[in-house]
């Protein structure tokens, strides 16, 4: 039978780690659910999943792994609900952004006994989000695992076992030192292109600024496409770390605006 994985939320992300698994050279048993019914049939469609379940309860029941890839809004009820079924010796996972709010929401809602391990999958520019699920999505990429301080060693040993069986490296880190970094990788760059979007957008020459954009702008400024409810809650529960970040970028923002208004050639070279 293999180890049993269910995937919560069959998302490009979740459809993705089905289908790696049930191509990797370790058995897995994988099993998907997904609130909504028709991506639950588009990844059993597509062989990401073994079967699916359209109860939470049922999909979780007897996994030895239950990973929650769900945006951040979702986790805490998502944690409270499988609780009471949780298989003895199960290990939960998630993919979200942040790792201190979601080992909290571990800790309140789980049983003692539960193993935890938050995770975070880093997708670097070659492993950028596909249009359809790949097998390959994970393949070389760093995988962040923050395990709670009582978690066994077997429990690490699952959970990085099958990151390794995706092709991602697993990188264990503390949870808080995790936020403050993804702070400054992540949100930080979200809110200076919402920065960049809304002085376009707010600009009298809105229209020729449009017209003329090109590769620079686009570049920059797609960060704020996707969900933007799911981004927002990120920024709002790292506040304080982002709001650190945010504060140096001013800082060397209003340095770099000095030198262009001195024409300070030399120190914008050497910035």
């Amino acid at each position: 039978m293999g180890i049993r994985v269910t995937v919560v939320g069959l998302g490009l992300l979740g459809s993705s780690i089905g289908l790696s698994l049930k191509q990797s050279k370790t058995k897995f048993e994988v099993i998907g659910h997904d609130k909504e019914s028709e991506a639950a049939k588009r990844a059993f469609k597509a062989g990401c999943v073994d079967r699916t379940e359209w109860n939470l309860i049922s999909a979780c029941s007897d996994a030895d792994l239950i990973v929650l890839c769900i945006p951040m809004a979702g986790i805490a009820d998502t944690l409270r609900a499988v609780a009471p079924i949780l298989k003895p010796g199960g290990v939960i996972t998630d993919t979200a952004g942040l790792k201190l709010p979601v080992l909290a929401w571990a800790r309140e809602a789980l049983p003692d006994n539960t193993r935890f391990v938050g995770g975070h999958p880093v997708l670097s520019g070659q492993n950028a989000m596909p249009a359809e699920p790949s097998a390959d999505l994970l393949s070389g990429a760093v995988y962040c695992l923050t395990p709670a301080t009582n978690t066994p060693p077997d429990a690490l040993q699952l959970v990085s076992g099958w990151v390794e069986a995706m092709g991602a490296v697993p990188y264990f880190l503390d949870a808080a030192e995790h936020d403050g970094l993804i702070a400054a990788l992540e949100q930080a760059p979200l809110l200076m292109a919402a920065a960049l979007q809304m002085v376009a957008g707010t600009s009298p020459a809105q229209r020729e600024l449009m017209q003329l954009s090109g590769a620079d702008f686009s570049s920059m400024t797609q960060l704020v496409a996707g969900n933007a409810e799911n981004r927002v809650d990120l920024c709002v529960h790292n506040a304080t770390n982002l709001q650190r970040w945010l504060d140096a970028l001013q800082s060397n923002l209003a340095t770099l605006r000095d030198y262009v208004g001195t024409q300070d050639r030399a120190a914008l070279l050497e910035a």
